[in-house]
């Protein structure tokens, strides 16, 4: 019977050092990974909040370890700023970190509470950071109030801006309401504008409507759903 030949694998000290080798590299490049600072932070979308609130915020002032800040984790901390509607994190294996902010609109300033009114209807301290916020000054009736915050969405941001001063003044003839949704709205220009809350989408028009006015001072009426109806009266 012929006696098989088995052949016996020398050990090759170059293979050891090569295999072991790379797994130096890939512990390593692991290593590098898990302890990589985020190397840039770039916030977009932010208008009214700061950059340095939303870093400090999300704890990352100190750039730590890029893959141990979780995008989970990061959006929640994010979202604790009350002006905050959405957050998304991106991230890429060179450091960067990208935060892409989305913030609830101010609708005004509630002189009564000493609160910032937002569009989701929740109410915030002011911290007087927030400029260019119109000013409820006195007292809307409930029923009224909450048709006030949601009709304000109507309003461009850059007319909401325009506004100094909104006081409820509902409309009366011998006492009796004829318009309980009416407002009069005092402008940053020097002029007043009334409205009602059916047509409040006609605010949206006054830059257009004040370019034909001579840059004259008065009153304007636009709580009309016709603008044939819409008229100025000039202040005496």
């Amino acid at each position: 019977m012929a006696t098989k030949k088995v052949k016996v694998k020398k050990f090759s000290f170059k293979r050891l050092l090569l295999l072991l080798l790379v797994l130096y590299i890939i512990g390593f490049a692991i290593y590098y990974f898990l302890k990589m600072p985020i190397k840039n932070i770039y916030i977009k979308g932010t208008d009214l909040i700061t950059d340095n609130e939303i870093i400090t915020t999300a704890k990352i002032k100190d750039y730590p370890s890029f893959f141990k800040c979780s995008n989970y984790t990061l959006s929640n901390r994010i979202k604790k700023i009350p002006l905050v509607k959405d957050v998304k994190i991106k991230k890429n294996i060179f450091g960067k970190l990208t935060i892409y902010v989305s913030e609830y609109k101010i609708l005004f300033y509630n002189l009564e509470s000493q609160k910032l009114v937002l569009e989701n209807n929740k109410s915030i301290e002011n911290n007087d950071n927030y400029k260019g916020i119109p000013t409820l000054i006195n007292y809307v009736p409930d029923k009224i109030y909450k048709r006030l915050t949601k009709s304000l969405l109507k309003v461009d941001s850059d007319i909401l801006a325009l506004i100094s001063e909104i006081e409820y003044s509902p409309t009366k003839n011998n006492d009796e309401v004829i318009d309980d949704t009416r407002f009069i709205l005092r402008m940053n220009d020097g002029n007043t504008v009334y409205a009602n809350l059916l047509n409040i989408k006609n605010l949206n028009h006054y830059k257009e409507i004040y370019s034909t006015l001579n840059n004259e001072k008065g009153s304007l009426y636009l709580d009309s759903s016709n603008k044939e109806n819409f008229y100025f009266q000039k202040y005496e």
